[in-house]
Protein backbone atom coordinates (compact mmCIF):
# COMPACT_ATOMS: atom_id res chain seq x y z
CA UNK A 1 0.00 0.00 0.00
CA UNK A 2 1.00 3.41 -0.42
CA UNK A 3 1.98 5.97 1.94
CA UNK A 4 -0.29 9.36 3.51
CA UNK A 5 2.47 11.17 1.90
CA UNK A 6 2.14 8.99 -1.30
CA UNK A 7 -1.34 9.35 -1.41
CA UNK A 8 -1.11 13.21 -0.66
CA UNK A 9 0.86 13.60 -3.34
CA UNK A 10 -1.88 11.96 -6.28
CA UNK A 11 -4.80 13.82 -4.66
CA UNK A 12 -2.86 16.98 -5.32
CA UNK A 13 -0.99 16.43 -8.61
CA UNK A 14 -4.31 16.99 -10.83
CA UNK A 15 -4.11 20.95 -10.06
CA UNK A 16 -0.37 21.25 -10.61
CA UNK A 17 0.73 22.79 -13.43
CA UNK A 18 3.72 25.37 -14.72
CA UNK A 19 1.78 28.41 -13.75
CA UNK A 20 0.81 26.60 -9.91
CA UNK A 21 1.48 28.29 -6.74
CA UNK A 22 2.30 25.83 -3.90
CA UNK A 23 2.54 25.79 -0.16
CA UNK A 24 4.66 23.21 1.68
CA UNK A 25 3.91 24.56 5.17
CA UNK A 26 5.98 22.34 6.81
CA UNK A 27 9.16 22.42 5.03
CA UNK A 28 11.29 19.47 6.78
CA UNK A 29 13.40 17.85 4.71
CA UNK A 30 11.20 18.96 1.49
CA UNK A 31 10.15 15.85 0.25
CA UNK A 32 7.40 17.42 -0.65
CA UNK A 33 8.80 20.54 -1.99
CA UNK A 34 10.77 17.82 -3.88
CA UNK A 35 7.60 16.54 -5.63
CA UNK A 36 6.33 20.03 -6.71
CA UNK A 37 9.52 20.90 -7.82
CA UNK A 38 9.10 17.53 -9.54
CA UNK A 39 5.66 18.91 -11.05
CA UNK A 40 7.61 21.97 -13.03
CA UNK A 41 5.22 24.17 -10.41
CA UNK A 42 5.98 28.20 -10.91
CA UNK A 43 6.59 29.07 -7.20
CA UNK A 44 6.39 27.05 -3.60
CA UNK A 45 5.98 28.72 -0.62
CA UNK A 46 7.78 26.38 2.22
CA UNK A 47 7.91 26.90 6.00
CA UNK A 48 9.94 25.68 9.10
CA UNK A 49 10.77 26.61 12.38
CA UNK A 50 14.06 24.24 13.32
CA UNK A 51 16.69 26.45 11.99
CA UNK A 52 19.20 23.35 10.96
CA UNK A 53 16.09 21.72 9.24
CA UNK A 54 15.67 25.17 7.44
CA UNK A 55 19.22 25.85 6.19
CA UNK A 56 19.68 22.00 4.92
CA UNK A 57 16.65 22.15 3.18
CA UNK A 58 16.87 25.25 1.30
CA UNK A 59 20.67 24.79 0.62
CA UNK A 60 19.54 21.81 -1.33
CA UNK A 61 16.03 22.82 -2.79
CA UNK A 62 16.43 26.76 -2.97
CA UNK A 63 16.27 27.93 -6.48
CA UNK A 64 14.67 31.36 -8.54
CA UNK A 65 10.84 28.81 -7.52
CA UNK A 66 11.34 28.59 -4.01
CA UNK A 67 10.78 30.97 -1.02
CA UNK A 68 11.35 29.46 1.94
CA UNK A 69 10.67 31.55 5.71
CA UNK A 70 12.32 30.43 8.53
CA UNK A 71 8.92 31.24 10.64
CA UNK A 72 5.99 28.59 11.62
CA UNK A 73 3.60 28.11 9.27
CA UNK A 74 0.66 30.30 11.20
CA UNK A 75 2.65 33.13 9.69
CA UNK A 76 2.03 32.34 5.85
CA UNK A 77 -0.71 35.42 5.42
CA UNK A 78 2.09 37.44 5.93
CA UNK A 79 4.43 36.12 3.62
CA UNK A 80 1.95 34.93 0.62
CA UNK A 81 0.36 37.64 -1.55
CA UNK A 82 -1.41 35.46 -3.84
CA UNK A 83 -4.04 32.52 -4.15
CA UNK A 84 -2.57 28.74 -4.21
CA UNK A 85 -3.28 25.62 -5.68
CA UNK A 86 -2.00 23.36 -3.39
CA UNK A 87 -0.90 23.05 -0.24
CA UNK A 88 0.11 20.32 2.11
CA UNK A 89 0.96 19.86 5.93
CA UNK A 90 2.71 17.14 7.32
CA UNK A 91 1.50 17.91 11.39
CA UNK A 92 3.41 16.44 14.36
CA UNK A 93 7.29 16.40 14.88
CA UNK A 94 10.12 15.88 12.32
CA UNK A 95 11.09 11.90 12.21
CA UNK A 96 15.31 12.51 12.36
CA UNK A 97 14.98 15.70 14.95
CA UNK A 98 14.05 16.47 18.06
CA UNK A 99 10.70 15.12 18.91
CA UNK A 100 9.97 17.83 21.51
CA UNK A 101 9.79 20.26 18.55
CA UNK A 102 6.14 19.61 17.60
CA UNK A 103 3.33 21.35 15.53
CA UNK A 104 0.65 22.67 18.20
CA UNK A 105 -2.92 22.79 18.01
CA UNK A 106 -3.39 26.93 18.01
CA UNK A 107 -0.61 27.65 15.56
CA UNK A 108 -1.57 24.23 13.12
CA UNK A 109 -5.74 25.65 14.12
CA UNK A 110 -4.75 29.07 12.37
CA UNK A 111 -2.43 27.89 9.64
CA UNK A 112 -5.57 25.89 8.20
CA UNK A 113 -7.34 28.51 8.81
CA UNK A 114 -4.88 31.06 6.62
CA UNK A 115 -4.83 27.91 4.27
CA UNK A 116 -8.12 27.73 3.22
CA UNK A 117 -8.34 31.43 3.04
CA UNK A 118 -5.23 31.22 0.50
CA UNK A 119 -6.52 28.31 -1.69
CA UNK A 120 -8.20 28.75 -4.84
CA UNK A 121 -11.65 27.68 -5.63
CA UNK A 122 -11.17 24.32 -6.95
CA UNK A 123 -7.71 24.30 -5.56
CA UNK A 124 -6.47 21.21 -3.45
CA UNK A 125 -5.05 20.52 0.05
CA UNK A 126 -3.81 17.51 1.69
CA UNK A 127 -3.07 17.30 5.41
CA UNK A 128 -1.28 14.28 6.48
CA UNK A 129 -1.90 14.19 10.56
CA UNK A 130 0.04 12.07 13.07
CA UNK A 131 -2.05 11.22 16.27
CA UNK A 132 1.26 10.41 18.32
CA UNK A 133 0.62 11.81 22.37
CA UNK A 134 0.34 15.61 21.73
CA UNK A 135 -0.61 14.83 17.77
CA UNK A 136 -4.51 13.69 19.15
CA UNK A 137 -5.86 16.99 20.46
CA UNK A 138 -4.12 18.74 17.59
CA UNK A 139 -5.59 16.80 14.91
CA UNK A 140 -8.84 16.65 16.77
CA UNK A 141 -9.00 20.40 16.92
CA UNK A 142 -8.19 20.79 13.21
CA UNK A 143 -10.96 18.04 12.43
CA UNK A 144 -13.46 20.22 14.34
CA UNK A 145 -12.36 23.31 12.02
CA UNK A 146 -12.86 21.56 8.92
CA UNK A 147 -16.28 20.34 10.17
CA UNK A 148 -17.45 24.19 10.05
CA UNK A 149 -16.24 24.92 6.87
CA UNK A 150 -19.14 25.44 4.22
CA UNK A 151 -16.85 26.19 1.03
CA UNK A 152 -14.93 23.15 1.14
CA UNK A 153 -14.87 19.45 0.55
CA UNK A 154 -13.31 17.20 2.88
CA UNK A 155 -12.38 13.13 2.60
CA UNK A 156 -10.22 11.21 5.44
CA UNK A 157 -7.99 8.06 4.25
CA UNK A 158 -6.86 6.17 7.34
CA UNK A 159 -5.86 2.81 7.88
CA UNK A 160 -8.62 0.59 9.91
CA UNK A 161 -6.74 -2.02 11.40
CA UNK A 162 -3.84 0.32 12.91
CA UNK A 163 -4.62 2.61 15.69
CA UNK A 164 -2.43 5.96 16.32
CA UNK A 165 -1.21 5.60 12.85
CA UNK A 166 -0.90 8.60 10.19
CA UNK A 167 -3.90 9.13 8.61
CA UNK A 168 -4.82 11.91 6.02
CA UNK A 169 -7.42 14.61 5.32
CA UNK A 170 -8.22 15.48 1.79
CA UNK A 171 -9.76 19.16 1.02
CA UNK A 172 -11.21 20.77 -2.01
CA UNK A 173 -12.20 24.32 -2.35
CA UNK A 174 -15.34 24.06 -3.75
CA UNK A 175 -16.07 27.90 -4.05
Amino acid sequence: MKSMVDLSHEFLKPVLHKQAICVDATLGQGKDTDFFLSQNVRRIYGFEIQRDVFESTKKRLGNQRTCFFHVGHEYMQDYIHEEVDAIIFNFGYFPSGNHDITTHSSSSVSAVKQALSLLKVKGRMALVMYPHESGVKEAKCIEELLKVQENIQVQKVQNLLVEHCPYLLLIEKRR
